[in-house]
């Protein structure tokens, strides 16, 4: 009868984080392999229609706080309603983003996203920067449990935001007078000089 050997706790150690090691991979390889094409986000064919006041000021806060520059509100509200009211799937996904935040806001803050501070707007922003650039397999995991929602939001909301004040704002804030595509050249002869 042979003797049994006995494992020593380095051995046994080792040999546990290498499991923990392949699961790890695993699960980080399974996650990107489900992300696949229905990952990207997209929006559902849902009616467009008007825009409530509510939403948009949602809507123009969460554009305010991710641009972090001053804009020019009437011009992104007006941006969210047309879309709303022209393009399918818009007004149901600007409802449900507003809705989120509110709720999200008056948990955290006791007030609505658009009346609450820069830093609370901000910190309840943060889902979609975790839903944008997922770093760990702990985010995979988010994203796949429910983060999904903060990725539309990302794209059609935050993202479009950002474009909008590159083509607009952006170009006033650096000495422009106005952006492309206004009319401004009549208006500065008709003017006395400064």
């Amino acid at each position: 009868m042979r003797a049994r050997r006995r494992v020593s706790r380095r051995t046994l150690l080792g040999a546990a984080a290498g499991v923990c090691a392949v699961a790890a991979a695993g699960m980080w390889r399974w996650l990107d392999e489900s992300r696949g094409p229905g990952w990207t986000p997209s929006l559902d064919a849902s009616a467009p229609g008007p825009l409530g006041e509510g939403t948009a000021s949602t809507l123009v806060a969460a554009a305010r706080t991710v641009i972090g520059r001053a804009i020019e509100p009437s011009h992104y509200a007006e941006y969210f309603r047309w879309r709303a009211e022209h393009l399918p799937g818009y007004r149901a996904l600007y409802e449900r983003f507003a809705s989120r935040l509110d709720r999200d806001a008056r948990r955290a803050a006791r007030c609505p996203f658009a009346a609450c501070g820069t830093s609370d707007r901000e910190r309840l922003l943060r889902p979609a920067s975790r839903a944008r650039a997922p770093r760990s397999a702990l985010d995979l995991a988010w994203m796949a449990a429910g983060g999904r929602a903060w990725a539309a939001y990302d794209r059609f909301v935050l993202d479009e935001a950002l474009a909008l004040f590159a083509d607009t704002d952006a170009w006033v804030l650096s000495g422009y007078e106005g952006w492309p595509g206004t009319p401004r050249g009549l208006d500065r002869y008709r003017r006395a000089p400064r």
